[in-house]
């Protein structure tokens, strides 16, 4: 079976913490990424579940960005809390 070279980029603790695991199972990161391959090719999926947890992860960077630009906003004079009651604002839904 010809066989040929895959190159990626991962974190340099990742990799060595990656690389220290698969050793302790008597694996190669190699023959890891091969395992993970046969197992995509065999079920035709991830073998695992990846989920986007951005929506309901106030911490996500969009959101922190978002907070960041607000309170710059806030500190420079330019945008001023409201504060309204519950009635308030359900007779503004109206």
């Amino acid at each position: 079976m010809a066989q040929t070279n895959l190159t990626i980029r991962i974190d340099n603790s990742d990799k060595k913490a990656f690389a220290s695991i698969c050793k302790n199972m008597g694996l190669t990161v190699s023959a890891a990424y091969n395992v993970f391959t046969k197992a995509v090719i065999r079920n035709r999926k991830i073998p695992f579940e990846i989920e986007d947890t951005s929506d309901d992860d106030f911490y996500n960077p969009a959101n922190i960005k978002h907070l960041e630009e607000q309170v710059k906003l806030y500190n420079e004079g330019k945008m001023k809390f409201v504060t309204k009651t519950l009635e308030e604002l359900e007779e503004m839904g109206k």
